[in-house]
Parts: C-alpha cells; structure tokens; sequence
C-alpha cells in the first residue's frame, strides 16, 4: 500500500505527455534498453497509473487494492497481462513511428483485447445525450479491467489521421511516444528539458573536440 494509505512508500508517478492515453500507457516504460526505468513493477504502481490517468476514482482504486492484498496471485496476472498489453501497444507504436509493417501476431492481440472491451461497453444515457460506459461485476471483475479505456484509446489511434503524427524520440535510448503536434511536425524529443538538452550538450562537446 501507498504512503497516502499509511505506508512508507511513496505514490508512484507519471508523465501522462503522450498525447494519448494508449501512448501514456506505453510510456510507464520509458527507456527499453535499461529496465530501472520501467515503472510498472507491481500492482500498485498499476493502480498508480489507473488513478492519474482517471480511470478509476477513489472507491475503485480502495477496491483495487483491497482485492489486490487478498488476492496477490491475481493481482500477479493482471500486472502482468497490463505489461504484456503495454509493450505490444508499444511495438505497434514504434513500428507506425518507424514506417515498418505491424507485426501480424501484435495486430491479433489487440484484436483478442478489443472484443474483450468490446464485450463491456455500453450506451448509457446522460440527460438527453448518450455516451459510451464501461459495466462489469466488479466483484467478480479481472484486476486489470480498467485497462480497456487503454485498448479502445490505441484502437482509435491506430485508425485516425494522428496515425501519421506518431514519433519516438530521438533521445540516445529513449523510446519514449508521443503526437507530434508541432505545425511542421519537426518535434524530436520527449521534451527540451531532458533528451534535448542532453542532444545539445553532446553536439556542443563534439564541436569542441573537433568530431
């Protein structure tokens, strides 16, 4: 359990930047190439990441975690399954990002993903216009149900003209996602204030040995 639940250790917390909620998903790993910056590590940091997205509010994350402490295997399979979902979307990601084909077997899990959520949405009335609502038991609910918001945000992604708008920046091995929203999509990095502050200290260095 957290600190703001009586324990020592802190509140995990996201840059939700992306541009998309699928892409801040993927972002809960920031740097593949080195595994001290995945911040998915067990479940609460999955429900972390859930609250700060809001997708759930302060009686489902109480609930979460309730059923998390009492049923620690299931919660094992659900951080799980939510790390295999976010670097399948990240392989979709990157490969649009890079102009490569989709692989066939990541395109077939996220279909298997979809008709899940698919399975638990709904229309729902709200005063005298409808929208789209999540339903389950949520007692009998899998702890990684309020993921499907993640997969119906990389679904429509993939199918919209922000398709096109995709990057990973090009920080020495970041491979963080994020929508290029520039005018001239001529944007490069995650941000100035880390990878592109670092891209210009490095071309500062070489310029001054000569490389």
């Amino acid at each position: 359990m957290r600190a703001d639940a009586g324990s020592a250790r802190p509140r995990r917390l996201f840059e939700l930047s992306g541009g998309a909620l699928a892409l801040d998903f993927a972002n809960t790993w920031s740097d593949r190439g080195r595994p001290e910056t995945d911040q998915l590590l067990d479940y609460d940091d999955l429900v972390d990441f859930l609250v700060q997205a809001d997708l759930v509010q302060s009686a489902a994350e109480r609930s979460l975690r309730r059923r998390a402490a009492v049923e620690a295997r299931r919660a094992r399979g659900a951080l799980e399954r939510a790390r295999s979902l976010r670097e399948n979307l990240a392989r979709l990601f990157m490969a649009r990002a890079a102009h490569r084909p989709f692989d066939p077997e990541d395109l077939t899990a996220l279909n298997r993903a979809l008709r899940d959520a698919a399975a638990h949405q709904v229309l729902e009335a709200r005063g005298d216009t409808m929208a789209w609502a999540w339903r389950d038991d949520t007692r009998a609910a899998r702890l990684d149900a309020p993921l499907r918001p993640v997969v119906r945000s990389a679904a429509e992604l993939l199918t919209s003209p922000d398709l096109d708008r995709i990057r990973v920046c090009d920080g020495t091995g970041c491979t963080w996602l994020f929508l290029d929203r520039s005018r001239n999509r001529s944007r490069r990095w995650c941000s100035m204030e880390s990878c592109g502050n670092r891209a210009k200290v490095r071309r500062h260095y070489q310029r001054q040995r000569g490389e």
